[in-house]
C-alpha cells in the first residue's frame, strides 16, 4: 500500500494556533495605527476645546462691552468708568473658584488685563460732534465748569441738523455713545494656543519644521518671529511665550447705548489706552 494514499489528519490545535497568531498580528497592527493617529486625534480634541473657549470668551466680551458702554453712559463718557465696567464683564473668564476669594481674584485679573491688554475707542460722539455741541456748564455744588454736550430735554430740542454742524449730526445723535473694544484674550490650551497664535500672526512655516521643532525668531532682529499680520497690543516675544505659555489672540466687539448724562470731553480721555510694545 502506498504510504501517501492515506488522508492526512490535521491536528485540532493547528486552527486555534493560526487564529491566535492572526489575532495577535491584528492587535499589533491596531496598536501601531493608534500610535500613529493618537497625536493627531489629541490635537483635534485640544483644538476643539480651545475654539469652544474662544467662543465663550467672545460671548463674554460682547456682554462686557455692553457693560462698559452702560458705565460710560451714566458717567459722562468716562473712559476710566468704561474700563472698570469692561473688567467686571470680563471677570467670568478669569474665574477659577466658586467663592468670594475666587471672585475677587478674577476681578483683579480682569482689571489688570482691561488696563494693559484692551483698547477702548469711542466711535461716537466724534470730535466733530463734540466741537459742534459741547458747551461750558458751571456746577455750583462742585465749583467746577465742564465742557459737555447737553443731555437734558432731548425730546424737545430741534432734531434738525444745523448747517454749521461739521459732524453732520443733530444733538440727539451726538448723545449716542458707541464704543469699540479691542481685547487680547490669552489662550491656554497647550500646543493649540501656540499653533493658533502662529497662524493668526502668520509667523514662520506651519509644520514640523516651524512651530514644533524650531523658532523662526532672531532676537537680534525681531524677537517676535517676523509676524506678517502682527498685532502690536496682542503680540508677545517668542521666548517669553515659550517660557510663560502666554499666547494671546485679539477679539473685538462694539456696543451702542443712549447717554444718560452729558458727555464731557475731559472724561473721554481720563484713562489712556495701552500702546502695546
Amino acid at each position: 500500500m502506498n504510504l501517501f494514499s492515506f488522508p492526512l489528519r490535521r491536528s485540532p490545535l493547528s486552527g486555534a494556533v493560526t487564529r491566535g497568531t492572526r489575532k495577535r498580528k491584528q492587535s499589533g497592527q491596531s496598536m501601531a495605527e493608534f500610535i500613529v493617529i493618537a497625536p493627531l486625534l489629541l490635537f483635534v480634541c485640544f483644538g476643539t476645546l480651545q475654539f469652544v473657549l474662544l467662543y465663550q470668551a467672545k460671548s463674554t466680551l460682547d456682554v462686557a462691552v455692553l457693560e462698559a458702554a452702560r458705565e460710560g453712559a451714566v458717567n459722562h463718557g468716562s473712559m476710566q468708568a468704561m474700563r472698570l465696567g469692561l473688567a467686571r464683564g470680563l471677570a467670568p473668564i478669569y474665574a477659577r473658584q466658586a467663592s468670594a476669594e475666587g471672585a475677587a481674584a478674577a476681578l483683579a485679573k480682569a482689571q489688570a488685563d482691561a488696563s494693559n491688554f484692551s483698547v477702548i475707542t469711542v466711535l461716537n460722539p466724534t470730535p466733530a460732534a463734540i466741537s459742534d455741541y459741547a458747551r461750558p456748564r458751571y456746577y455750583s455744588d462742585e465749583g467746577v465748569t465742564y465742557t459737555e454736550i447737553p443731555n437734558d430735554s432731548l425730546m424737545y430740542r430741534d432734531p434738525s441738523i444745523p448747517t454749521t454742524a461739521a459732524s453732520g449730526m443733530n444733538v440727539q445723535d451726538a448723545n449716542i455713545l458707541k464704543i469699540h473694544v479691542h481685547y487680547c484674550y490669552n489662550m491656554y490650551v497647550p500646543l493649540v494656543n501656540k499653533v493658533i497664535y502662529y497662524a493668526a500672526n502668520v509667523i514662520g512655516p506651519i509644520g514640523t519644521g516651524g512651530i514644533l521643532t524650531r523658532e523662526p525668531a532672531r532676537p537680534d532682529i525681531d524677537p517676535y518671529g517676523f509676524p506678517k499680520n502682527g498685532d502690536s497690543l496682542c503680540r508677545v516675544k517668542l521666548v517669553d511665550g515659550i517660557k510663560t505659555g502666554r499666547w494671546p489672540i485679539s477679539l473685538d466687539s462694539e456696543a451702542i447705548v443712549r447717554m444718560q448724562s452729558p458727555v464731557r470731553a475731559s472724561a473721554l480721555s481720563d484713562s489712556p489706552n495701552p500702546t502695546g510694545d
